[in-house]
């Protein structure tokens, strides 16, 4: 039974059936995930969120998104403010303890002690570390460098471990800054060698303009690898598809509730906005008004730039799960099915 609050609409059905199914391969890792309970923010915070998000939540999605697809998840940790460290990461823990085939990213603050980050990294299921910009020592979270939200003493740790970051870039400019830049080739090349950095939002690249800016320098640095997360602009996608090694991009839907909506990420320019079309008092005097889900919006985008790209189709099987089950050694053996 599909859960009640799952939006999918007729319209979004017959994108699939025309569009998507021929498309979608038959094994999906999302590299670009998240749970939350509402219990795990602290008291006399608000949650940004109404609704909890876990393994059942992402699953009923999942056999409506991607029908008869085996799939599995990399669960990154929770970015919204007031969170409880302690107990999301116990929560997650709980949640996917004995799951086949799922990872989870360490969700990391700069008060983080590295005695608990290693503590629980032993746990194989945890491949690495996911901070965020909401946590920078600085306040400023729309233009903190990479060690003002993940400390050098974080980045040692993950260096000496080999382990995963997921990195959602600050800076207006994201991938584009010239100091991100900058302390990505640093850390890359000489700093930190091993961490392993997949760059979320293709590199935070919502728009045409940062990567184009950026990816002959970014696929010159070792260890650079991208998630799709939420892009619903095709030019990333193109940029990225003819200018970079296609196995260094995984797919990442970003869900649920960043990707799970009906409507897009505009391109506004060289900037961009969330437009959620049930919010936005849209009029559609031109044509039939019928928006679809972000979710799907993201998929067209990277099937027509596969297209352009001229991807083979085990390029494609690569997006949607070998480029990322083979860089985090999962195995088919680790699949679940969503029929």
């Amino acid at each position: 039974m599909i859960q009640e609050n799952i939006d999918y609409r007729d319209c979004d059905r017959q994108i699939w059936e025309e569009e998507l199914a021929d498309f979608v391969p038959s094994k999906i890792f999302d590299s670009h995930i998240h749970f939350f309970w509402r219990s795990n923010i602290v008291e006399g915070v608000e949650p940004i969120q109404r609704d909890d998000n876990n393994l059942n939540t992402l699953n009923q999605w999942a056999k409506v998104l991607y029908p008869g697809r085996k799939m599995q998840y990399l669960i990154l940790g929770s970015p919204f403010p007031g969170t409880d460290v302690a107990r999301h990461i116990e929560s997650v823990r709980a949640e996917i303890a004995g799951v086949p085939g799922i990872r989870y990213n360490r969700l990391v603050t700069p008060s983080c002690k590295i005695e608990d980050i290693e503590r629980d990294l032993k746990n194989p299921q945890f491949i690495g570390l996911k901070p965020y910009r909401t946590y920078s020592v600085t306040g400023d979270i729309g233009q903190c460098r990479i060690h003002e939200f993940l400390p050098h003493e974080q980045m040692e740790f993950a260096n000496q471990h080999s382990l995963w970051v997921t990195m959602h870039l600050s800076r207006w400019h994201g991938c584009a800054d010239h100091q991100n830049l900058k302390d990505l080739e640093e850390y890359t090349s000489k700093r930190y060698p091993n961490i392993k950095w997949l760059l979320a939002h293709c590199a935070r690249s919502f728009t045409y303009w940062p990567i184009r800016q950026a990816v002959m320098r970014l696929r010159d640095m070792p260890n650079i690898h991208y998630d799709t997360s939420a892009v619903t602009d095709v030019r990333p996608y193109i940029t990225l598809l003819t200018q970079e090694n296609p196995q260094r991009i995984f797919w990442g839907s970003d869900g649920v509730g960043a990707a799970f909506f009906h409507g897009h990420y505009a391109a506004l320019g060289r900037a961009w906005q969330h437009n959620d079309a049930d919010q936005g008092g849209l009029e559609f005097p031109h044509c039939d008004g019928r928006p679809i889900l972000a979710v799907y919006e993201q998929l067209m985008s990277l099937k027509f730039a596969v297209e352009i790209a001229e991807l083979s189709k085990d390029q494609v099987e690569g997006l949607f799960w070998g480029n990322a089950a083979n860089a985090m050694g999962i195995d088919n053996k680790e699949l679940a099915t969503n029929d």
